[in-house]
């Protein structure tokens, strides 16, 4: 039987995370500090805590999916626990 390994999802020059159904756009540590008014080192922090979740690209970058980012506007707008 042959031995079968997951490959880790495609990510497109373009800054686009394919999966099987969904194409998100991934966003850099620097857009995401961006859009929550904060230090790039303060998203890579959070990545850590697990309070935002984030991918690996193969260079080892952390990326962050727009649909993630997203929800956690949404959630904080909401009332919902704010990400710091």
């Amino acid at each position: 039987m042959p031995y079968k390994t997951k490959k880790p999802p495609a990510v497109s020059p373009d800054g686009t995370f394919a999966t099987g159904e969904t194409t998100d756009r991934l966003l850099t540590p620097g857009e995401v500090a961006h859009i929550f008014g904060v230090d790039p080192k303060t998203v890579n922090r959070w990545s850590l805590t697990g309070k935002i979740p984030s991918i690996r690209t193969p260079s080892g970058q952390r990326r962050y999916r727009e649909t993630d980012i997203n929800a956690l506007i949404n959630a904080s707008s909401e009332g919902g626990q704010k990400a710091r």
